[in-house]
């Protein structure tokens, strides 16, 4: 049995990655934080009706100290994939910092230490979803960008650490699917397609396949980090 732990898998492009990886055949972990556990289980009872025991749940705040996840001997990849996105500024810093790091960062490192061992033993591969912000900022999300961009930074430490036994890469995504809520103005839609060369907004099933070749057929690569914006990282807004 080899098995994959997606953090944030509940729904949006969490679930999305949770999908393809188990139509690829392997088990999933679907971590969740406590209050997304109704998606999840939506999620897990989806899976398992196609493949019965396929999939687990494993409920765990990342700003809190964890104990090892289940199925952890199994386990052959890693998608860090758990994401908080609040707007903040200088002014706000103070209250923003520490939740954003824990979540994206720090959780997620402690996580890749419980896991390392199995990691390790089973050749295994890790995917950080970063952001292409994290590299070129756009203003009101000072505390989120520091984060990714930490967490960028981190993919390449561990990949040489990791290195030769577990490949570590990122997936950096721009704009993907309008969020549900509609918090968006119309004009700012049409600003950022602007923007984007391939004139539209990515898909989830576009991340979770780009996170896919990286964990299961990027044999040779590690240390780096595939944009999937549209083409728009590779100009100015």
């Amino acid at each position: 049995m080899k098995t994959v732990l997606i953090t944030g898998a509940a729904k949006r492009g969490g679930a999305a990655i949770a999908r393809r990886i188990h139509a690829r055949g392997y088990h999933v972990i679907l971590h969740c934080r406590p209050s997304s556990l109704a998606d999840a289980e939506i999620l897990h009872n989806e899976l398992i009706a196609k493949r019965d025991g396929s999939a687990v749940i494993w409920s765990q705040a990342l700003n809190k100290e964890m104990s090892a996840p289940p199925l952890i001997d199994s386990i052959v990849g890693i998608v860090a994939n758990a994401s908080s996105y609040f707007s903040s500024d200088l002014d706000s810093f103070d209250k923003r910092f520490e939740d954003d790091i824990q979540s994206h960062v720090t959780g997620h490192m402690r996580l890749i230490r419980l896991c390392k061992e199995s990691l390790i033993h089973n050749g295994g591969a890790i995917v950080a979803i970063t952001d292409v912000h994290a590299e070129r900022a756009s203003k009101g999300y000072l505390t989120y960008q520091i984060a990714k961009g930490a967490l960028a930074s981190a993919v390449h430490a561990l990949a040489a650490e990791l290195a030769p036994h577990v490949r570590v890469n990122a997936v950096a995504p721009g704009s993907l699917d309008w969020p549900v809520l509609n918090t968006i103005s119309e004009e700012r839609k049409s600003q950022i397609l602007r923007s984007i060369p391939l004139g539209r907004t990515g898909t989830f099933d576009e991340l979770a396949a780009a996170v896919d070749f990286l964990l299961f057929d990027a044999t040779f690569t590690t240390g780096t980090t595939l944009n999937v914006d549209g083409g728009r990282s590779s100009y100015l807004e």
